[in-house]
């Protein structure tokens, strides 16, 4: 009653074979640069939210659009880091575009 499988499964990684790890881990430490940086202007731009609101009573649709783009730059940035995705984001591909 010996059962020859293992109990435990461990998930296989795969990792781009076009390019060399190092050269991943280059790009891991320049796009997280770069998030960190996204993120912040974020941040900022959820203060001028704020006093665009308390000033004018409405949200100002152009910065809301540029701001959900940006944010979906943040998690394509993390999703490269993190192994999720193996597509260099932005500036290496297109900018994201995010519809409301």
């Amino acid at each position: 009653m010996s059962d020859t499988s293992s109990g435990s499964v461990e998930p296989e990684i795969e990792v781009s074979k076009s390019e060399p790890l190092w050269l991943r881990f280059v790009y891991m430490i320049g796009f997280g640069i770069l998030a960190h940086i996204a993120f912040s202007l974020a941040l900022f731009l959820g203060v001028v939210q704020i006093v665009l609101m308390l000033s004018r009573k409405e949200l100002n649709e152009e910065l809301l659009g540029f701001s959900r783009n940006l944010i979906a730059f943040v998690g394509e940035c993390l999703s490269y880091i993190v192994f999720a995705r193996d597509e260099k984001p932005f500036p290496l591909a297109k900018f994201p575009n995010v519809a409301d």
